[in-house]
Formats: C-alpha cells, structure tokens, sequence
C-alpha cells in the first residue's frame, strides 16, 4: 500500500467536508498530521510537498482514506489508513513470524497458512457485550 499523490486521491474523496468547523478540523489535525511522517515537509515550510489528503480535506471534500468511526469524540473522528508517526522509526516493517520453541516438534509446516500482507488494525480498546 503505497501512499497516494493528490490526482490519485482526489477522485476517490467524499463531496462534503470531513470536519463541522475549524475547531473540529484543527483538534482532528492536532492529534494526527501534525504528527505523521507524511506531513512532516508541511512543518518545514515545503507546503508542495505536504500531505495530499490535508490538501484534499481543506479543499471541503473527505478523503477515503480516512475512515469514519463510531460515536464522536473532539479530535479523534476518523482513522488515518497512512498515518505514521514521526518516532515508528525508518519505514513499515514487514512483521516476523513467531519462531518455533526450541526442540518443538510441529504438526504441520507453518509456510502454506502464513500471509505476506499487513491488515490494518485498529488498536484502541473496544468494548464487547456479553449475551447469557
């Protein structure tokens, strides 16, 4: 999943802009841009260079990429699928698999049921109810 440029983004976002008004937006961008790797140039003052989907966003359309979530809190209305913050280090890395015990027989080989695609995950907690 490679991050899109403007022409790729825009034909996909949503008419109508993803935030009721400037405090909405500014919370929003607060706890997410102004922290991601993908806006750093923007902070630079290299404004060509910045986040084509801030640059969708205040253009009153809402990026696909950026996916509704329930319920509403100040700030924390949506999730970036291309957010990554500053300090994650160089780059996404592929996840390991976790290696076999030492001296474990295995039952079966590992290999045909292990995937080479990341799945996006959201890690916030989540409650769940319980039906008796």
């Amino acid at each position: 999943m490679t991050f899109p440029t403007y022409e790729e983004a825009e034909p996909r976002a949503v008419e109508g802009s993803p935030f009721s008004n400037c405090a909405d937006g500014e919370a929003w961008m607060d706890n997410n841009c102004r922290r991601c790797v993908h806006d750093a140039p923007t902070r630079r003052g290299e404004w060509d260079k910045g986040c084509p989907l801030v640059l969708i966003a205040l253009l009153g359309q809402t990026p696909a990429e950026w996916l509704r979530k329930d319920g509403y809190r100040l700030g924390d209305q949506y999730t970036c699928l291309y957010y990554r913050n500053e300090d994650d280090g160089p780059g996404p890395q592929e996840p390991a698999p976790i290696p076999d015990p030492p001296g474990q027989l295995t039952l079966c080989p590992r290999e045909p049921f292990e995937r080479p695609a990341r799945m996006f995950a959201d890690t916030l907690p989540q409650e769940v109810a319980v039906h008796a």
